[in-house]
């Protein structure tokens, strides 16, 4: 899977009459080690921020094999703009879509092979000319629900979106909408307590918060804690702002780091639910991060552990031996493809995300009641 990204954010200039729009982007994977190897069409289009609002202008670009970086330069000099108005960088072949869809076909792992990039609004009418360094992705869940995302441009990877992120919330929206309960019978049951009580469910590890937040978004009555360094307190915080939960849901966030003991908001509640996408890949915070576990699964012994990672480095493995050390029981295991190109570099060449779902060593009864049938999306 590649990502669209801005190298340099958009800007107007004003000069001698003339009114252009410039910006950089590139097309790289996750972590952004290596680029898109072929040639592809891409479309920036500037248009009106709402679902249904105005297309002001669409210029085609090409991507050749060999590049780095792409520049885009939009004469807006002769175009007429009701400001404010975002550009939107996506492949040509999806020009009318607002959204990147979580499909339903096994064939192109549930999500996009290449994920399109909005950036934050400009309007040089109030004079505002250039975005700052946050941009915007767009998903339409198979449960309907618009989910929006921001992340950094910047090289902080714990404020980027992942693969292993992506697919997992990709996962959970297809177990909610009946896609894929043969696969997970424990997680569907997990999910539909949420018909007769409160799902309380915690995510380590958030990054950008995108899991919790989807989730949050498509189960009722669910009541999501997002956890990770306070360096991603703001963006996280950003993205909370912008989520839609479902009828009785929220999400909040708490900083937590894994060396350190649970603060408050953590250890004062039991979870239903722990969420752990792509926290295994530094195998410096592995051993934290199993203890984090073993804590809070003494707290919440029948809590079912949902862990999904892209394989970056064979040191990985590591994580395995200490988590199973330590009790925890595998109850099943799936394989998920990555849709589109792989990369060749650091973890790029993994083609699968693995999705687990784990219990404690000392599971209690049943999450659902008798009779309880499945679960109902917002």
């Amino acid at each position: 899977m590649h990502y669209v990204r801005f190298l340099k954010t958009p800007k107007v200039h004003v000069e001698n009459g003339a009114v252009t729009l410039t910006a950089v982007i590139t097309l790289t994977t996750d972590l952004g080690e290596t680029f898109y190897p072929h040639d592809l069409q891409l479309a920036a289009t500037l248009r009106q921020p709402d679902q249904d609002g105005d297309i002001f202008l669409r210029r085609t670009l090409q991507w050749r094999q060999d590049m780095r970086s792409l520049n885009i330069t939009l004469d807006l000099t002769r175009t007429e703009i009701d400001w404010p108005a975002q550009l939107h960088v996506h492949t040509k072949e999806n020009k009318t879509a607002m959204y990147d869809c979580f499909e339903d076909h096994a064939s192109r792992g549930h999500l996009p092979g290449i994920v399109s990039v909005w950036s934050e609004s400009l309007n040089p009418t109030k004079g505002s000319f250039e975005t700052h360094r946050r941009v915007e992705r767009r998903f339409t869940p198979l449960t309907g629900r618009t989910l929006n995302i921001f992340e950094d441009t910047g090289e902080s990877i714990a404020r980027h979106l992942w693969d292993g992120s992506l697919s997992l919330t990709a996962y959970l929206d297809r177990v909610v909408a009946l896609r894929s309960v043969h696969e997970a019978p424990l997680l569907e049951s997990v999910l539909s307590s949420a018909t007769y009580r409160k799902l309380n469910v915690l995510e380590l590890g958030c990054g950008c918060g995108v899991v919790g937040i989807g989730l949050a978004q498509t189960v009722p009555d669910c009541d999501v804690l997002l956890t990770d360094l306070p360096e991603v307190d703001e963006l996280v915080e950003r993205n909370i702002e912008a989520a839609n939960p479902a009828m009785s849901s929220k999400v909040d966030f708490a900083a937590l780091d894994w060396e350190a003991p649970l603060p408050a908001k953590v250890a004062s509640r039991t979870f239903d639910l722990i969420l752990v996408a792509e926290c295994i890949y530094n195998s410096d915070s592995i051993p934290p991060l199993v203890d984090t576990l073993e804590r809070l699964i003494q707290r919440s012994p029948k809590a079912v552990v949902l862990l999904s990672t892209k394989v970056r480095h064979e040191s990985e493995a590591m994580f395995w031996d200490l988590f199973h050390s330590k009790g925890f029981q595998k109850k099943s295991q799936t394989s998920l493809p990555v849709p589109g190109e792989p990369g060749y570099g650091y973890g790029d060449s993994a083609t699968a995300v693995d999705v687990y779902i784990y219990q404690g060593p000392n599971p209690r009864s049943s999450h659902s009641p008798p009779g309880s049938k499945s679960i109902s999306p917002a």
